[in-house]
């Protein structure tokens, strides 16, 4: 273990050993809950069972930096980390696991301004319609917007109200909310607010994540406490990246256990004198959910490599915006071992593919996602003498 500059890092061993600790209380605590899909867990469930892992340190409470979810990202020991503990409750439960990701990245705010994290702390990273597709990269790099450009981050990053409200999917008893807040004048602010100066509204069920309520959130400016300016923007990029990380390591362990419980399915269920895993069109459905969690497990392994640019947002958006949709495809391909049997709530397999089709929705849907990588990637320098320049920084990192 490494205490370098008061912070807590793991060694590799350390972090497999804590990991197998997670796997070992998920697989005992929210296995037994959650075998009859068709009835999801109850809020009161969700928040004792976050409670459970957050005494086993996956939620620092602390004002410094340990080694909870998403404490240290600049360690790769820690990055890999978080992203296995993800895999390891969303195997269980997705909605779950979003909530863990969204509470460790609130008390990562709550860390940046010198406060202890709150105990039902929430974020919001996603504007009223997404993201802002293409101006969303200028504006973050604090670079001059047209007039079109303003108006959509405008729309999207302006302070909610009620006739134009954010989105929230949570637990309904959270008591601060971290707000971004982008203007033309002061660019990316973070905003943290008490649950009294929000207005909640809860909508009907959205498509997947049952064990969360959807929140339509609204408020007024304020004078609250806050980041503002560079370290603002910066935080802005960095939780983005964390963010597009966690939704994809979700994604991937929902399809993973899909994909388990089809070749399960497959190697038991008998047609014409043999099992079902005999049939070609079996093979491949069972092949396409299977190399999709393997190309969002390499997705994820080369983001978390020592040699990595980090936090490299328009690298992380361009490979989650592959690999949900592949993810998506991979849940479906699941399902379909099943035949008609696959879109009964007991199954479990139309619950996993509502719930990715859901999650690649929030922060930022494929299409956005890769709108956004374009306006970055416009911004570049072209030519042989870029890409050349290009290939030496990465040589040299």
């Amino acid at each position: 273990m490494d205490t370098t500059d008061d912070i807590i890092r793991l060694d590799e061993g350390e972090a497999r050993a804590w990991l197998q600790a997670v796997q070992r209380h998920a697989a005992e605590l929210i296995g037994p809950l959650v075998q009859r899909p068709e009835h999801p867990i109850s809020p009161d469930t969700v928040r004792a069972l976050i409670g459970s892992l957050a005494d086993q340190g996956l939620l620092n409470r602390g004002q410094a930096p340990a080694g909870g979810l998403w404490d240290d990202d600049e360690d790769p020991v820690q990055r890999a980390l978080s992203l296995d503990v993800l895999r390891a409750v969303a195997h269980h439960n997705a909605g779950l696991a979003l909530q863990l990701h969204l509470q460790a990245l609130a008390a990562r705010l709550d860390r940046a301004i010198g406060l202890a994290p709150a105990l039902a702390g929430m974020l919001s990273l996603q504007g009223r319609h997404g993201l802002g597709r293409g101006a969303v990269w200028p504006a973050n790099q604090g670079q001059p917007l047209g007039p079109e450009q303003a108006t959509l981050m405008a729309d999207n990053w302006a302070w909610p109200t009620p006739a134009a409200p954010r989105l929230l999917h949570a637990l309904p008893d959270w008591q601060v909310l971290w707000l971004s807040v982008w203007s033309p004048l002061q660019g990316w602010g973070w905003h943290r607010l008490t649950r009294a100066e929000v207005r909640v509204d809860t909508l009907p069920h959205s498509h997947g994540l049952d064990e969360l309520h959807t929140q339509a959130i609204a408020c007024v400016p304020t004078v609250s406490l806050r980041l503002d300016g560079e370290q603002a923007r910066q935080m802005w990029g960095r939780l983005q990246a964390l963010h597009s990380l966690g939704l994809q390591a979700i994604s991937e362990a929902v399809v993973q256990r899909a994909w388990a419980m089809a070749r399960e399915h497959a190697a038991l269920r008998r047609q014409g004198g043999q099992t079902i895993l005999g049939h070609v069109a079996v093979q491949q459905l069972l092949q396409q959910a299977q190399e999709a969690v393997q190309g969002s497990a390499q997705a994820l392994a080369a983001a978390v490599q020592p040699q990595a640019p980090w936090p490299d947002l328009p690298s992380r958006w361009r490979d989650r915006a592959r690999c949900q949709v592949a993810l998506a495809h991979g849940a479906s391909a699941a399902l379909q071992v099943f035949g008609g049997q696959g879109y009964m709530r007991d199954s479990g397999l139309e619950k996993a593919l509502r719930d990715v089709n859901h999650l690649r929705l929030l922060g930022g849907s494929p299409s956005e996602l890769r709108t956004c990588v374009a306006a970055w990637e416009a911004s570049q320098p072209t030519g042989w003498h870029a890409g050349e320049a290009a290939l030496a920084t990465g040589l040299a990192a």
